[in-house]
């Protein structure tokens, strides 16, 4: 019996984030792509040189190529909900960077799009796929350990002081750190926590008013079982978590760009200098687990555990960005089996990230009515 076909892909938007994700694209091999879709025929051209696809300058076009079988949305946040019922329309399965969209009108109309004309829809780029993070799931609340008592994660980068384009700032847009950043932390934690956030409540912090968004915030959640979670991050680029994860600090390497009169001529600079080059999914800060037998956390090669007597390594594979999310859709579409991401999933996510700013601005607890439960 022969292999079903790989999964002609087709990819909405040429941006830094995608390119991160062609290495997957191009390599992997439940997947093709066959096509590509965006407004800058730069892009475009060097796209068809280097891969041999067909390009399309729209977005309609790209969903109405008859080669696709997965458009993989990597626009613009403010523009994900359009794209993705565009793709639905057309009869597309669906893969949508973070955030889903960014208002839960925005995600339910997605989601009905996706029903609506039986393609699949999987929230996706997100760093709740990497292979450590679902191994702390797994041992979090396979019962190994006893029972989970807490989680919490920390991540503190340069993220605002990077080349950014205007909607990346604009939170009004799906821009800013709590959009952008917590949607990977809250993916996290609400993959090892079970899913269920009962509720919300945190603070966001704007350091430098030039910058627009507040770049960063603290989060408490509580689950809806009772246990607790925080999330805490910063954008501003002084300390960097990479100091206690086994990166190199701030202090000890060159950035990659630093904010100034042309951040668009930087941001086109960037996305061509990162085209092609192999991003495995490692840590997205500093996460720890709490279980009643043992503490969790990763490791440079998968996952340290502190038990009472002495610390022991398990180790966890590499993967390509992208790569799981693509395996997911494959065996979704192919094999009949669940997505464990799909828009719903994406859509309590963003409920988490809208909490995150409503609690800041009325500084209340927000509680939460549409969450749904981590895939077994």
């Amino acid at each position: 019996m022969s292999e079903p076909r790989p999964l002609r892909l087709g990819l909405a938007g040429l941006g830094v984030g995608a390119s991160q994700l062609l290495p997957a694209m191009t390599t992997g091999p439940h997947v093709r792509l066959t096509a590509v879709g965006d407004v800058r025929q730069t892009a475009l051209d060097q796209a068809a040189a280097e891969y041999g696809i067909a390009t399309h300058r729209s977005i309609e076009e790209l969903c109405r190529d008859p080669n696709v079988d997965v458009v993989w949305v990597a626009t613009p946040s403010h523009l994900h909900a359009e794209h993705a019922i565009l793709a639905a329309e057309g009869g597309k399965h669906v893969i949508v960077s973070k955030p889903l969209a960014i208002t839960l009108d925005e995600a339910e109309a997605m989601n009905a799009a996706a029903e609506r004309n039986g393609v699949l829809l999987l929230a996706g780029h997100t760093q709740s796929m990497a292979p450590a993070v679902r191994k702390l799931a797994d041992l979090a609340r396979g019962g190994v350990f006893g029972r989970l008592g807490m989680i919490h994660t920390w991540h503190y980068t340069d993220w605002m002081y990077r080349p950014r384009l205007p909607e990346e700032l604009d939170s009004a847009r799906g821009g800013g750190p709590v959009f952008r950043q917590a949607s990977h932390q809250v993916d996290i934690v609400r993959l090892i926590g079970g899913g269920l956030v009962r509720s919300v409540r945190a603070m966001t912090v704007q350091l430098d008013a030039e910058r627009g968004a507040p770049g960063s915030y603290t989060v408490y959640l509580e689950f809806a079982d009772g246990t607790p979670a925080t999330i805490v991050y910063s954008g501003y680029g002084h300390f960097e978590t990479g100091e206690l994860t086994g990166k190199r600090s701030m202090a000890e390497r060159v950035p990659e760009a630093m904010a100034g009169a042309d951040e668009r001529a930087q941001k086109e600079a960037l996305r061509s200098a990162r085209r092609g080059q192999e991003q495995s999914l490692g840590q997205f800060g500093l996460t720890i687990v709490t279980c009643e037998r043992a503490d969790l956390r990763e490791s440079p090669d998968g996952l340290w555990v502190y038990e009472r007597g002495g610390r022991r390594e398990i180790p966890v594979p590499r993967e390509l960005r992208g790569a799981a999310e693509l395996e997911e859709m494959y065996q979704a579409v192919v094999h009949g089996r669940p997505l464990s991401h799909d828009g719903r999933w994406g859509l309590a996510t963003l409920e988490v990230c809208l909490a995150i700013h409503e609690s800041a601005r009325t500084r209340q607890e927000v509680v939460l009515s549409q969450q749904t439960a981590s895939p077994n």
